[in-house]
């Protein structure tokens, strides 16, 4: 069972009055209450290890990382959607037609959270009036009241809209018109449950954790109709979960606008790659679905590290020939496409001796680890263009090029010419120098 610290506002309490009980099966939640910011520090650390994650408002959150910089447990926040947000504006703007939104203060709109695109939608002259710059302190509740008091005496706004519950009865007080905005129930629950689902693949693993990052090829979403994305949505999902079924590899799915996350260990992906050769979901994948996917599966130490090279490795098998499945572990190894002659495995990191190289030929650093793979796998220090093709997954006269420019810097030598039919043109065999001399 996770256990989830909820460090929130007092005032802010009963709107999460039925949260704890929506998530009841996967998550105990840990009521946190304060009343003023410098007493977060203090329900932080004494709660840190009895939980496994904590969630806090967004002023709690800057106010700690400005002073710890860091967190030692996955910490998240409270957040209002952009949908949220600007459905709270349409319901303003039926219920009040002539509302002049350059007359409304909204306090938690600033340049940490890109003004929600505000700036995209409205102009310049109609923008409303948003929180001035602030240093989050334990005063900063005082602050941003005294900028909403004076905006209102002054005659400059006709309403307020907050996210500080704590100063929500002083607006009342000074007759100050206003509108409280807290994530709705649903919207808590949402996040809860993605929060639960990231803490319970933490867990899977003490250090690593492996994420496959799934799309849909070939797909025109221009012009399918939205219930064709949807139906082969459903289709990719209902597939994945009778595949860890049939494995039986508990992994966790999340969907997102346009692919899905598998979240899982690095024990299990070794299990559902075969000890990283090839891609058994992938096999699945493509006897159940009508239509073809990409899959990268990506290693790392934290949830983070492992996203992002989930969502390198499906570029990789995006931009492929092959549909295959392409892995990056923790070290940075790039390894696909899994179960194909053409899978190479090389590092993406540059030592001096690579770095050299590339500025010797003209070539990238990613170019030369490519071709030291291949020379690495075919153990031999000979190519030729069409075999170096094969294997990176480019045309002949692209490798054509690429071997001249070896040639050409003293890397590589035409060793001979092998005409395999007494007409036409013969093939160049090239020899490579491409080791270390250390």
């Amino acid at each position: 069972m996770i256990r989830l610290g909820a460090i929130i506002a007092q005032h802010s309490l009963k709107e999460l009055t039925t949260v704890p009980t929506r998530v009841a099966d996967h998550c105990e939640v840990v009521l946190l209450p304060y009343h003023r910011l410098h007493e977060t520090p203090e329900l932080y650390r004494q709660n840190e290890q009895l939980v496994d994650g904590f969630v806090l408002t967004e002023l709690a959150y800057f106010y700690l990382n400005d002073q710890w910089g860091s967190f030692s447990v996955p910490t998240y926040t409270f957040q209002i959607s952009e949908q949220e947000f600007y459905k709270k504006l349409f319901q303003l703007s039926i219920h009040h037609r002539d509302l002049d939104f350059s007359r409304v203060y909204i306090d938690f709109l600033s340049e940490h959270n890109s003004f929600f695109g505000i700036k995209d939608v409205i102009p310049a002259d109609s923008m409303p009036h948003t929180l001035s710059p602030f240093r989050i302190t334990d005063k900063i509740h005082e602050e941003v009241l005294g900028e909403h008091i004076e905006l209102w005496q002054a005659g400059k706004i006709d309403l307020s809209m907050t996210r500080m519950s704590n100063i929500v009865q002083d607006l009342a007080d000074q007759g100050i018109p206003h509108l409280y905005l807290f994530p709705s129930p649903d919207s808590v629950v949402q996040q809860f449950e993605h929060i639960i689902s990231e803490l319970a693949a933490i867990k899977l693993a003490e250090s690593r954790i492996a994420i496959g990052h799934v799309t849909m090829g070939s797909v025109d979403t221009a012009r399918e109709s939205l219930n064709e994305w949807e139906l082969r949505q459903m289709l990719l999902h209902k597939s994945l979960l009778e595949f860890s079924t049939e494995q039986k590899v508990p992994f966790l799915i999340q969907k997102s606008n346009n692919s899905f996350e598998i979240i899982s260990s690095f024990k299990d992906l070794k299990t559902l790659t075969d000890n990283l050769t090839q891609c058994l979901l992938l096999t699945y994948l493509e006897k159940t679905l009508p239509f073809p996917v990409h899959i990268g599966w990506g290693v790392g130490n934290s949830m983070y590290k492992a996203r992002i090279n989930a969502q390198s490795a499906n570029n990789m098998s995006v931009s492929s020939k092959s549909m295959g499945t392409f892995v990056i572990t923790d070290s940075d190894q790039i390894i696909g496409p899994l179960g194909e002659e053409s899978c190479l495995s090389y590092r993406n990191q540059v030592n001096e001796f690579v770095q050299r190289k590339s500025e010797e030929t003209d070539l990238s650093t990613l170019q030369l680890q490519k071709i030291m793979a291949v020379l690495a796998k075919t153990e031999r220090n000979e190519l030729t263009a069409e075999e170096l093709a094969y294997h990176l997954g480019i045309t002949v006269r692209s490798a054509n090029r690429m071997l001249n420019q070896l040639e050409e810097k003293g890397v590589a030598r035409i060793l001979y010419k092998k005409q395999e039919k007494l007409r036409g043109r013969p093939k160049k065999i090239y020899q490579i120098q491409l080791t270390s001399e250390e």
